[in-house]
C-alpha cells in the first residue's frame, strides 16, 4: 500500500510522515533526503550544481540507496552512510539546482518508486501524490495557515536566528509557498483525489490518528 503526504513547507509533513509509517508498520520515504544526498555527493565532488545533464548522470552512477530502520530512512552512497552528512547548512543551501531541475527530478523518479516496489510505504514530499505514486491508495494534502507555520519554525529555532521576527518569518514562509507553487517542475499542488487535513489547531497526534482512521478504513475495503 502506498500512502503520500504532500504538503508546504513547515506543514509537518516529516514529523507525522515518519511517525505515521511507524505505526502503520510501513516504510517511510523522505523525498527531499534523495534530492539532499544528491546536492551533497556532487559538491563533494566540485560538480558544477547549475549542469542539470552532469547533476542528472552523476545519480544514475552513483549507488545511491535508501533504507528504513527502526529511526526511519537512511540514506547510503556507495555503501557509505551520509544521513547526518545530507543535514548540512551547506546543503540547504545548495538543494534547489538539483532539486528544481527537470532532468534530476526525471531521473530520481524510479528511485523512488523502487523503494515501494518492497512493501508499505508512507511517502512524503512536494509531488508525491501527483507526480511519482499517482495511483497511491492513500494521498494526503497537509497544510497549516502561514502564521502557524511561523510559529513553528520560530520554536524550532529556539532563538538561534538572530534578528528573526515573526513577520519576518510569515513574509518568509507565504514567499516559498508562492515560489514551491509556481514552479516550472513539480510544482507543490494538491491531487484531485488528496485528503486536505489542516493542522492548524491539531497536536501531532491528532493529525496521525485522522489519517491513521482514513488509511485502515481503505485498508478494509
Amino acid at each position: 500500500m502506498i500512502v503520500t503526504i504532500d504538503g508546504p513547507a513547515g506543514a509537518g509533513k516529516s514529523s507525522v510522515a515518519r511517525e505515521l509509517a511507524r505505526r502503520l508498520g510501513f516504510r517511510h520515504l523522505d523525498s527531499g533526503a534523495l534530492y539532499r544526498a544528491l546536492t551533497w555527493l556532487a559538491m563533494s565532488r566540485g560538480e558544477d550544481l547549475s549542469d542539470s545533464v552532469r547533476i542528472a548522470q552523476l545519480l544514475r552512477s552513483s549507488e545511491l540507496a535508501a533504507t528504513c530502520g527502526p529511526e526511519g530512512m537512511s540514506v547510503s552512497i556507495g555503501g557509505r552512510d551520509a544521513t547526518r552528512l545530507i543535514r548540512s547548512p551547506e546543503v540547504t543551501r545548495n538543494i534547489h539546482f538539483v532539486a528544481d531541475s527537470a532532468d534530476v527530478r526525471r531521473e530520481m523518479l524510479p528511485c523512488q518508486r523502487r523503494f515501494a516496489d518492497a512493501g508499505d510505504v508512507v511517502a512524503e514530499g512536494r509531488d508525491m501524490g501527483t507526480v511519482v505514486f499517482p495511483e497511491a491508495q492513500v494521498k494526503f494534502y497537509l497544510d497549516a495557515t502561514p502564521q502557524e507555520r511561523a510559529d513553528r519554525r520560530l520554536r524550532e529555532l529556539c532563538g538561534k536566528a538572530a534578528g528573526m521576527t515573526r513577520e519576518r518569518m510569515i513574509a518568509e514562509i507565504i514567499a516559498r509557498d508562492t515560489f514551491d507553487m509556481s514552479r516550472p517542475v513539480s510544482p507543490l499542488r494538491r491531487a484531485d483525489d488528496a485528503i486536505v487535513v489542516d493542522s492548524t489547531r491539531l497536536s501531532l497526534d491528532q493529525v496521525i490518528e485522522i489519517m491513521m482512521r482514513r488509511v485502515q478504513e481503505t485498508r478494509g475495503h
